[in-house]
């Protein structure tokens, strides 16, 4: 793979953007999908599919609750770093 090639492999397109926001917004809890569920995490796809099927909870949560899951995040990522210190 060029250096080239290596950079662009890295880049997120939309689905992976999608992706990355319904693990934000904790859509994995109640995804039809159950490689989701099971893993707690988005696992992607066209879409995705959680994404074509519910854009309205994508937006709302957008819109509405961004401060909350900023909050939720803020709180885990503070936890993480508690425990990878303690080690």
């Amino acid at each position: 793979m060029s250096r080239v090639q290596h950079i662009l492999s890295r880049m997120p397109d939309a689905d992976d953007a999608l992706r990355r926001l319904a693990d934000v917004i904790q859509v994995p809890e109640t995804c039809r999908r159950r490689a989701c569920r099971n893993q707690g995490r988005c696992q992607g796809g066209f879409g995705p599919p959680c994404y074509l099927e519910n854009r309205k909870r994508f937006a709302d949560a957008v819109l509405e609750e961004m401060q909350e899951h900023r909050e939720l995040w803020i709180r885990q990522r503070a936890s993480f770093e508690a425990a990878l210190r303690g080690r």
